[in-house]
């Protein structure tokens, strides 16, 4: 089974405690072995607080041995984890 995330247009720090909660939520229906899809498509905006966010939905993933693929990921979210050292987590 698979499913498709879609990340909003801006994740920053004021709502990026909402969107998590939302991924999080689909997350927990998804049966072990399972693929989630963030689709990063329409995501224009952001600061670290996305780069933090993944960060906690991989480790709910490897807790619930769910797959994660990221789409779509925008260069500059690419390069901010670069910046931060976490490309080889993050974009995994």
């Amino acid at each position: 089974m698979s499913v498709c995330f879609k990340f909003p247009a801006k994740i920053d720090h004021a709502n990026v405690e909402g969107v998590l909660a939302n991924a999080l939520g689909l997350m927990k229906t998804l049966m072990p072995g399972s693929l989630m899809v963030i689709d990063c498509e329409d995501l224009q905006s952001f600061d670290s607080s996305a780069l933090s966010m993944i960060l906690s939905m991989k480790r709910q993933a490897q807790i619930q041995s769910v797959n994660i693929q990221l789409d779509a990921v925008p260069d500059k979210l690419a390069s901010l984890a670069t910046v931060y050292g976490l490309s080889d987590v993050v974009l995994a």
